[in-house]
């Protein structure tokens, strides 16, 4: 069996030799490592150094194999390159500033002997800036395995932000992805990860959660909190289209939508963070007709289904509720009464 591990690079001279480290650590005799990286022009000697690495390697279990575009793309679009080119069973992402933990793979490898079935396993990440592991709040316990089965269940933990949503550190069976068209949208240049791993979980039928930490996460310093005035129109437009595709692309089953409170919640997520950015940064965007309309659909939407607690809480996107969001007092109790909400309506 082959694994293929997909890694974009992009100016990372500084972390690609402990990352490439990181994967040469994983041989293993069970399987054969495929590992593609996806050069996104980079313009460093990031390159440079992957091909030392890969040059020097005279281990027998890991094929490297470098792609590279001839125009800067995106990360979306790297990643997109790496899963055609992938002829692995499993697909395994990591980012070139990140590290697997050695045995990663042999680690998430052992429990399919017993689990063959499953869609996906799961490791747990730490995210260094803050010391947080990632799947902790699913389990419940850091020990305990944990098999999940049914549509159903897993659908609630996404919606409940409960199951890790970052499209790293995850052994996936590669049919699911090519079998449901599951690719990154190049037009997403922010949290292009979330969207895939929602459509993700929209396919999947089952995934283990396993205990270990298996993977070191750095905190990308081009998120919300550290961003600048020219790349606040990337986040804006990158959450417009995260929201309008999640609110339009619930889980139904027989005609219903499964669990709609947790669903409509979810969606609104996005929906607020992206007003939060066109608000600070004053966006002039193709994108705001988008958004507005999108505001109000998901208003209506609660009416119609005769949810006053959520349509009371969705008020809060139209002025002059919406100058709450800029109280801390409001943002740090926000998800306390999402949760009152969830429960009331």
């Amino acid at each position: 069996m082959t694994i293929s591990i997909i890694i974009p690079i992009y100016n990372v001279e500084c972390f690609i030799r402990r990352c490439l480290e990181s994967v040469i650590e994983q041989e293993f005799s069970a399987y054969n490592i495929e590992c593609i990286l996806v050069d996104d022009c980079s313009t460093d000697r990031s390159v440079e150094i992957a091909q030392e690495i890969i040059s020097s390697y005279h281990g027998s279990g890991i094929s490297f194999i470098l792609l590279q575009h001839r125009v800067n793309k995106g990360v979306s679009a790297a990643r997109n390159t790496g899963v055609s080119a992938a002829s692995g069973e499993f697909l395994f992402f990591i980012d070139s500033d990140d590290v697997v933990m050695e045995n990663t793979l042999k680690y998430l490898f052992s429990y399919l002997v017993d689990h063959n079935h499953v869609d996906m396993v799961v490791g747990n990440s730490l995210w260094t800036e803050q010391l947080y592991l990632s799947n902790t709040p699913a389990t419940s316990n850091k020990e305990t395995t944990y098999l999940i089965d049914d549509k159903t269940i897993i659908w609630r933990l996404v919606l409940r932000r409960k199951i890790d949503r970052q499209v790293v550190n995850k052994l996936i069976r590669r049919s699911v992805i090519i079998d449901n068209n599951i690719v990154f949208d190049d037009n997403v240049k922010i949290y292009e990860d979330v969207l895939w791993t929602y459509k993700l979980y929209l396919n999947i039928s089952s995934l283990l959660i396993v205990p270990a930490l298996t993977y070191l996460y750095e905190p990308n310093l081009s998120s919300l909190t550290h961003t600048t005035p020219e790349r606040a129109t990337q986040f804006f437009e990158s959450l417009t289209i995260v929201s309008d595709f999640v609110f339009h692309h619930p889980l139904v089953v027989d005609g219903h939508i499964i669990h709609y409170n947790a669903h409509r919640l979810f969606a609104s997520r996005w929906i607020m963070m992206a007003i939060d950015v066109k608000d600070k940064y004053s966006i002039d965007s193709d994108y705001n007709s988008v958004l507005a309309s999108l505001k109000n659909t998901m208003l209506w939407d609660t009416i119609i289904h005769f949810r006053p607690f959520m349509t009371l809480f969705f008020l809060i996107m139209f002025a002059p509720m919406k100058y709450l969001l800029k109280y801390h007092w409001f943002r740090s109790n926000l998800y306390r009464i999402e949760k009152l909400v969830y429960k009331m309506s």
